[in-house]
Formats: structure tokens, C-alpha cells, sequence
């Protein structure tokens, strides 16, 4: 009997727990539930401090196109879907949750001839990634929204090279951004958290 007791006690402690870190949905300027294939800018929490998310090429015109923040603070930059990984997800986008982020701007996409979905690559945000999130081996594309205060930041969380079952997570980093040449704010992991808010477009 003091065994089932136990098991009894240690399942409705899960379960409060489990209550008690339960994701919540992830809310627009508007306070409206986060939408995966609806479009959105992704804007500095605080004004005056640049602008939305824009494309560029890298230096020398290479491809390919690199995720800056825009320097004009009245430019909203251009708009992005989240895709849900998890086909088993619900109908909106839950803060922690795994997924993919692309610019909603098709004609970006034949620049360099490649997906405008986002992956890191020597430690700064970058596009050609594809959808569900491996490249080399290493899930390059999965990004997470996490609450930050009292806005929103994105964290990036690359998973062990060669995992094909259970894939732990390694350490994870915030995106934030890194000044390059000529004042330009580039995206980058591992900095401090750039605080956001989600615009619908």
C-alpha cells in the first residue's frame, strides 16, 4: 500500500508540475495568439532602436542572404512565417516551442537561389536552411520563442551531431545582435537577447 501510495503522490506531482511549466501561446502587438503560416515583422521592444528584419547579401555580394536588423527605426522590415516542426503541434505557436523561421518574401528567394529559411552558421543568422531543421547533421534551423522580460526573444538550441532518436538539446544561446562595417546590426547567437514584439504584416 505504501508503494501505490507513492506512485499516486509522485504522478500528481508531475502533472502540478507540468501545469505549472505549461508553454503559453506566443502574442502579437494586438495580443492575438501567434499563428504558424501568418505573416508577421519581428520589431525591436524598444523604439528608437532600429528597425524590423531585413536581408543583405555578405560581403563581396556573397551569398548567402544574411538576417540583419534594419537601421532605420520607421522601417518594419520584411515579413516572416513561423512553421511548426512538430507535425503533432497545436494551431498556434507556444513560447519553447521548436520551429522554423522565413521571410515571406519570395522574390528574396531567387537572389542567391536559395530558401530564405533561417540557420545559423559560424555563429550568426543566415538563410538556406531547410524546413524541419538538419543540415551537416546538426539541427542548424530550430529556433524557439521564449518570453524575456516583458516582450519576447528568440534562442537558438542546435541538437548533437549524428542523433537520429532522442536528440537532447545542447546548450542553447539568445539571439541578439552584433555591429558589423558601416553600422550595420547583423544577427547573431550567443549575445545578449535582442528583446522583440511580433507585428502582424
Amino acid at each position: 500500500m505504501k508503494i501505490s501510495g507513492i506512485l499516486v503522490l509522485s504522478c500528481l506531482l508531475s502533472l502540478t508540475l507540468f501545469q505549472i511549466t505549461k508553454s503559453e501561446p506566443v502574442v502579437d502587438t494586438n495580443n492575438e495568439q501567434v499563428m504558424p503560416g501568418s505573416t508577421y515583422y519581428i520589431l525591436p521592444a524598444t523604439t528608437g532602436n532600429g528597425g524590423g528584419l531585413t536581408l543583405a547579401k555578405g560581403a563581396n555580394g556573397s551569398c548567402p542572404l544574411n538576417v540583419y536588423q534594419a537601421q532605420n527605426s520607421q522601417s518594419v522590415g520584411l515579413p516572416l512565417r513561423f512553421l511548426m516542426v512538430n507535425s503533432s503541434a497545436g494551431l498556434v505557436i507556444d513560447e519553447n516551442e521548436e520551429v522554423n523561421i522565413k521571410f515571406a518574401a519570395p522574390r528574396y528567394d531567387l537572389i542567391c537561389k536559395k530558401s530564405t529559411v533561417w540557420r545559423i552558421e559560424g555563429g550568426l543568422v543566415t538563410t538556406g536552411g531547410i524546413k524541419g531543421g538538419s543540415v551537416s547533421g546538426t539541427s542548424t534551423c530550430l529556433f524557439t520563442i521564449q518570453k524575456y522580460e516583458d516582450a519576447y526573444a528568440l534562442q537558438y538550441c542546435p541538437r548533437a551531431k549524428g542523433c537520429t532518436f532522442i536528440c537532447p538539446k545542447l546548450s542553447c544561446g539568445y539571439i541578439g545582435v552584433s555591429s558589423v562595417a558601416n553600422g550595420s546590426k547583423r544577427l547573431a547567437v550567443n549575445r545578449t537577447a535582442y528583446k522583440i514584439v511580433f507585428k502582424k504584416a
